[in-house]
């Protein structure tokens, strides 16, 4: 079991790029088929109070009944890459309702806004995919479950590996790729102004650099 706190300036999200996969993130993608793909596991809107640093709390559990048993308003229970996962975004605790914690990503930094959203997804890349480039109003988290990763900003290429997390800024063109010789799997959260979708498409109007 790992405990993550990191804070990136970054952006990452699953549209995927014509010629190396299909489809945007959905319900019920090919991904829950294990084949290369993104799910939207759950999109509900948060309901808790937003005036205190807020974290993603990651937590696996034996068996989806358990995890749904002890969910919160604000926590999305889900199967994903083999395992059971209870994904809440609350504020730092060090109650894990009965699961094995396996890490707390944050704080969470979140534009004004009306209400919020949160987007929790499950995806599948095969090495040397990529998306296409994009923004999220709204900070986007994603937690490395297998394989890793490359983000292409502007700023410049940032690399996550598994085990690792991120935090990523909103409004950032940026582009994910696959990187490595193994399946990257991934756990995504997009909090966002639910006045907004919560991914922007750019085409190619923005520069991003790839990795070293």
């Amino acid at each position: 079991m790992s405990k993550v706190i990191l804070v990136a300036v970054v952006a990452c999200g699953f549209t995927v790029a014509a010629g190396q996969a299909s489809g945007q993130c959905i319900e019920n993608s090919p991904e829950r088929r294990g084949e290369e793909g993104c799910t939207i596991l759950e999109n509900k809107p948060l309901l808790g109070p937003v005036t205190k640093p807020l974290y993603w709390h990651i937590d696996r559990f034996d068996s989806l009944e358990g995890a749904r048993a002890v969910a919160g308003p604000d926590s999305v229970a889900a199967e994903a890459h083999g395992s059971v996962w209870l994904m809440s975004v609350e504020p730092q605790t060090d109650d894990h309702r009965g699961g094995r914690h396996v890490a707390m990503v944050g704080p969470l930094a979140l534009p004004p806004a009306g209400g919020y959203s949160m987007q929790v997804m499950s995806a599948l890349f095969k090495p040397g995919t990529a998306s296409g480039v994009h923004n999220h109003p709204g900070p986007e988290v994603f937690y490395m479950v297998a394989g890793e990763q490359c983000l292409e900003t502007p700023q410049g290429g940032y690399r996550t590996g598994v085990g690792q997390a991120h935090v990523a800024q909103a409004g950032v063109p940026m582009r994910v790729k696959a990187t490595g010789s193994t399946l990257r799997r991934a756990l995504v959260l997009i909090l966002h102004d639910a006045a907004h979708p919560a991914i922007h498409n750019l085409e190619e109007q923005a520069t991003v650099v790839a990795c070293n």
